[in-house]
Order: structure tokens, then C-alpha cells, then sequence
């Protein structure tokens, strides 16, 4: 299975962003940070590719045109299982179903908001009303996916960073979904905690087509490319909304942890 990779992608490295994703195959938004990454047995990448095919095939019964998008990152899948298990600070290996060691999921809310009320030493920073896909709204005021105002001050999102409990968060390419009566931005920011100075990016004016004919499902591309995220740099990604109310904001990619931050069934309270 670890044979999906190139050659290059085959021996323990450090890699800049923009060459990693040459060698996967996807722009990869790397905000001024570099990947280590260490190279998956076959056993791990057959365990990896379970959990993406399992998701996969569901979304291509209900968005077929985003599902051939997140099939295309596949290797970008595999690859940042790699980045993941090189970052986490005990060396383990991916099973599946998950018993130990590392394991692998597609999104879900608690992996992003991993705690109630989120502090500097667990920066789980977001907008997102806890245990939910939905963002309250008000126009003119930014809404944060990752990160938060907190007093003024703009804090930075991480991923979980508890000993045994350690998470690194995919977002695939293009693959930021809002679900419902019709979409909320055409603006966007994306910052790192080393890399501040990128503007805005722009969502075509298009955005309020649904990407599936009879579904209410609006498709945000991510121009800057896909997103990762640590428990060692923290990341801003923001909207400007266009209307007072709720966004049910769904994005699509995976997340690795160790065992400990989903071994059991997960709510936050």
C-alpha cells in the first residue's frame, strides 16, 4: 500500500510545504511552517486507506462530483499520516480499528472543538458552538473556523496537545462544504502563527449554485490548498458572513490521533 507514494516519499525527511505537495500531488498551505514526516509500513498505509475508501464511497452516493475531488488526494492522505505520526512526540503506528497506538477518522466536530472552553495550554479556538457543525453568524463581524477573538485579542488554534491524547487535523483541498439554504461568505482568511501577512482570499460569485443539482450543499474552494494542522503551530482561518444566523459548515478530511483523544465515545462538555 505504502507503493500509492513516490519514490521520494519512501525515507524519513523534512520537507518544505510547497515541494511536499508537488510529491503528492496537491498545493499544500504551508504558512511558513515545514513538515517532518516519516514513511508508513504497509500494514499502516492498508489502515489509512480503509478508513479514507470507507468515506469515500459515502460521499460518492450523495456528492459524487466532491467525492472525485477527495479521491484524487489520496496520496496527500497517506502522506500526512507520515506527517502526523513524525510529529506526535512517541513514535507509534496506525491500526485500524484503532486499539492502541495511532488511528485514524474523518472529521468530526469533536476533533476540532476538542474542549468546552478553550484555554492557551488546550487551544482548541473555534467559532464552532461546541459538538456541532454550526457557526453562529452575525454580518460584518468575522466568524472563525479555526481560532477566535478572545477579549480583543486574536487567538491562534492548535490541535490537541495532551500527552497521550496528541491530534493533527487534514482539511482536503477544496472541500470546505456548507449545508443548507444558501451560503454565507466570499471571504476568507488564512494566517499561521509564523506567517501573518496573507490577505483575503475570494470565493467565486458563483458560490450560491449548490454543487449538486436537488442537494443544499455550497462547495468552498481553498485556493491556498489543503490545510493541516498541529499541536505545535497555531492557525486563523476566518469568514466574513454576509448574513445574521447560523452557518452549518462542514469540512472534509481526516484526522490522526493517539489513542487516548478517541477511545471512547467523545462529547465535550
Amino acid at each position: 500500500m505504502s507503493s500509492l507514494l513516490p519514490a521520494e516519499l519512501r525515507e524519513e525527511r523534512i520537507w518544505e510545504a510547497d515541494a511536499f505537495g508537488k510529491a503528492v500531488g496537491v498545493r499544500i498551505a504551508g504558512l511558513d511552517r515545514k513538515l517532518s514526516y516519516v514513511p508508513l509500513t504497509d500494514e499502516e498505509a492498508a489502515a489509512v486507506n480503509y478508513v479514507f475508501d470507507y468515506g469515500l464511497e459515502r460521499l460518492r452516493r450523495v456528492l459524487p462530483s466532491v467525492a472525485a475531488i477527495i479521491e484524487r488526494q489520496r496520496a496527500l492522505a497517506l502522506a500526512m499520516a507520515g506527517v502526523a505520526k513524525a510529529t506526535f512526540p512517541t513514535r507509534k503506528k496506525y491500526v485500524f480499528p484503532c486499539s492502541s497506538n495511532l488511528g485514524v477518522a474523518w472529521l468530526f466536530p469533536q476533533a476540532i472543538r476538542y474542549a468546552a472552553s478553550p484555554t492557551d495550554s488546550l487551544p482548541a479556538y473555534t467559532d464552532y458552538s461546541p459538538n456541532s457543525w454550526d457557526i453562529p453568524l452575525t454580518a460584518g463581524q468575522p466568524a472563525y473556523i479555526l481560532g477566535d477573538l478572545v477579549a480583543g485579542t486574536e487567538k491562534f488554534y492548535k490541535a490537541c496537545p495532551t500527552t497521550d491524547q496528541h491530534a493533527f487535523l487534514l482539511f482536503f483541498k477544496d472541500a470546505l462544504i456548507e449545508y443548507g439554504s444558501s451560503p454565507s461568505a466570499e471571504q476568507f482568511r488564512l494566517i499561521s502563527e509564523g506567517k501573518v501577512d496573507y490577505g483575503v482570499y475570494t470565493v467565486d460569485p458563483l458560490v450560491e449554485v449548490p454543487v449538486e443539482r436537488g442537494v443544499c450543499a455550497y462547495q468552498y474552494p481553498t485556493p491556498l490548498g489543503a490545510l493541516f494542522v498541529d499541536h505545535l503551530k497555531g492557525v486563523v482561518w476566518k469568514f466574513m458572513p454576509g448574513r445574521d444566523g447560523a452557518a452549518t459548515l462542514k469540512p472534509l478530511g481526516l484526522v490522526y490521533y493517539e489513542y487516548d483523544f478517541a477511545k471512547e465515545l467523545k462529547w465535550v462538555a
